[in-house]
């Protein structure tokens, strides 16, 4: 009977226009975040527009818009619109912390459109929003050294700088002037502070690419085997599941 009240005082308190005022709830926004761990990415988004009219300033609201817009862009299949989903991410991130700089899922966000958006751009825009990656991840750790994601991505950004082919750095370098130096070793050790605060999919698959990497061939296999013996809980779970069976096959 209680909960059937509950509903609906949620469903009254919508119906009224409620919405602004309770957006920054933490009800609201765990619906919301259900409806991305769910995979039910456009619903979200359609939430999360409709109560930035009201506050567009809102960044735990512009954040999570990020991540559903980079979430979205995942699942483009034509380039451009993916390229153009990353920019949105990547502007709303940057809009999050413009409205609280303090927010350290802002810069995380921030942090992983870019990434994303590095992806599809040419080289000059690569390498310098591989800086701005590196410069959102740091914040972000300074201002949440709990946060397991910014670890994860620290570590990718490691990884990928760590195995960047020596014509790839001397060009960085002579051209771009160069990037922060980087190596597996301290990657793996990100991966592993990853999983320390959160045991994840995603954290085990990219220890054990990075362990395969150091030529560590039993810890890879462990870490892929234990990415596919937990069950998905996340969106994208499942891909990287499929990518850890994948690596295993290779190896075995």
């Amino acid at each position: 009977m209680r909960s059937g009240k509950s509903r609906l005082l949620i469903v009254a308190l919508w119906l009224l226009g409620a919405k602004v005022g309770w957006a920054q709830d933490g009800l609201w926004l765990a619906h919301v975040d259900s409806l991305w761990q769910q995979g039910a990415f456009e619903e979200a988004l359609a939430l999360l527009d409709d109560s930035l009219q009201r506050n567009p300033n809102a960044a735990e609201l512009l954040w999570r818009r990020s991540r559903l817009r980079v979430e979205l862009g995942l699942r483009a299949r034509d380039k451009e619109r993916r390229r153009g989903l990353y920019r949105l991410g990547l502007e709303d991130a940057r809009a999050a912390i413009a409205a609280d700089s303090l927010n350290s899922r802002a810069y995380v966000a921030a942090a992983i459109a870019a990434g994303r958006l590095a992806l599809v751009s040419g080289p000059r825009a690569k390498v310098e929003l591989a800086r701005q990656i590196r410069a959102y991840i740091d914040r972000a750790l300074a201002l949440d050294p709990n946060d397991d994601i910014a670890y994860h991505l620290r570590g990718r950004w490691r990884y990928e700088v760590a195995t960047l082919s020596f014509f790839e750095r001397t060009l960085v370098r002579l051209i771009y002037g160069g990037l922060p130096d980087a190596s597996l070793e301290e990657a793996a050790e990100d991966f592993r502070r990853a999983l320390a605060l959160r045991e994840r999919v995603v954290h085990h698959l990219e220890l054990g690419r990075t362990l395969l990497r150091l030529g560590d061939r039993e810890g890879a296999i462990h870490e892929l085997e234990r990415a596919l013996a937990l069950p998905p809980t996340e969106p994208d779970d499942t891909t990287y599941q499929a990518e850890a069976r994948r690596l295993l096959a290779r190896i075995r």
